[in-house]
């Protein structure tokens, strides 16, 4: 008979594990989705893949800005997070982040840098502008935590970020970070990340207002 090699979460959520049937021993991937584990593909002992269900990136919404061309990478994990942080303590700019997702794909090759990345990260964030001005607003860096106090660096995708946000105006939308790997996500207990501020035509773009956010995550039920 087969072996089975099961794949939780740690979040204080129940942990669902799924198998295969075969004659043969078998090592399962899977996504993290709502606490549970799903089956996305097999790796047989002779090395050879069998797909049980690709799932692609560019059929995720939190992530269709990022892939572009024939850029098609493959979600191995997957973990959805909620958040509750707000800020509005600059000149009437109420900013909030409320959802976070991390995902490792099997690859993914940036189009400036030519590097690959396989883990990508997609914050969904509301902005609304209050103030008599337009204001630009850019990130800055992301850093994930695990719960043993090891830290992965993360640099934002530049070119798919709109940084100015218009006077009475409210915008809603995603920011994304790209790590050389994410294969702990069973562990991540906070994200770090900066964003800094000005008002548009502030002489040489002179930073007015830094936010120092720090995320924490709770599995999405």
């Amino acid at each position: 008979m087969k072996k089975i090699k099961l794949i939780g979460v740690t979040f204080g959520v129940a942990v669902l594990a799924l198998g295969l049937g075969a004659c043969s021993k078998q090592e399962e991937k899977g996504t993290i989705e709502s606490g549970k584990v799903e089956e996305t593909s097999v790796s047989l002992d002779d090395g050879e893949a069998a797909d049980v269900d690709e799932v692609s990136l560019k059929d995720d919404g939190s992530f269709k800005e990022v892939v572009t061309g024939k850029e098609d990478p493959k979600i191995k994990f997957e973990a959805t997070y909620k958040t509750d942080w707000s800020d509005d303590t600059w000149d009437d700019v109420d900013f909030k982040i409320d959802k976070v997702k991390v995902v490792e794909v099997d690859k993914f090759k940036d189009k400036d840098s030519d590097e690959t990345y396989h883990g990508l990260m997609a914050m969904h964030y509301t902005l609304k502008n209050n103030g008599t001005e337009d204001v630009v607003i850019r990130p800055d860096e992301a850093t994930i935590v695990l719960d043993d106090g090891k830290e992965i660096k993360g640099e934002h995708f530049r070119d798919t970020w709109e940084d100015i946000f218009e006077k009475d105006k409210e915008k809603d939308g995603h920011v994304h970070f790209k790590f050389d790997k994410i294969d702990e996500m069973d562990k991540i207990k906070t994200v770090k990340l900066g964003f800094k501020g000005h008002k548009k035509g502030s002489e040489d773009d002179k930073v007015e207002h830094t936010y120092d956010v720090e995320l924490p995550l709770e599995l999405e039920k």
